[in-house]
């Protein structure tokens, strides 16, 4: 697979197609996939948030959401899905390449997230550390996950 082209934009910044699709996919990896209904996927937060796209051809890929935190010196990463016939073929790790560099735009910004603990170990690989314990979260094992700001 060629590389997916990653863009990363604000909500009022995306077309209608682009938030259909990113939704979409939310549903079949999250609703559907990992079944976890016991929060509304689609909330308050997604107009404050910068949406992740990875676009195979016309195909949406992988998505996430970036929300900046703490005043801006923070990004929360959140929603992060790949669609179930592009998991493991590099979308994910070209979305968090993209997601890094538009954390590091701003100097002394870091990042967080609230990880599924079994991508602990991939997550590490591409820099992120754990904090703190396991936890559960829509009854899936999670952990926080940081990066450090690059200086």
């Amino acid at each position: 697979m060629p590389d997916p082209d990653v863009h990363i934009k604000p909500f009022r910044g995306m077309t209608l197609r682009e938030l259909h699709a990113c939704y979409k996919l939310r549903g079949e990896v999250f609703v559907v996939g990992q079944q976890i209904c016991s929060e509304p996927d689609i909330d308050e937060v997604d107009p404050l948030c910068h949406h992740v796209m990875a676009w195979a051809g016309e195909e949406l890929a992988g998505t996430a959401r970036l929300l900046p935190i703490d005043d801006g010196q923070t990004v929360k990463v959140g929603r992060v899905a790949v669609a179930l016939g592009y998991q493991r073929k590099g979308v994910g790790s070209a979305m968090m390449q993209a997601i890094q560099a538009w954390i590091d735009r701003a100097p002394g910004r870091g990042g967080v997230m609230s990880a599924q603990a079994y991508l602990e170990p991939w997550y590490t690989s591409l820099g992120w550390k754990p904090e703190g314990e396991h936890y559960l979260e829509a009854g899936i094992d999670h952990i926080t996950m940081r990066r450090d700001p690059v200086q």
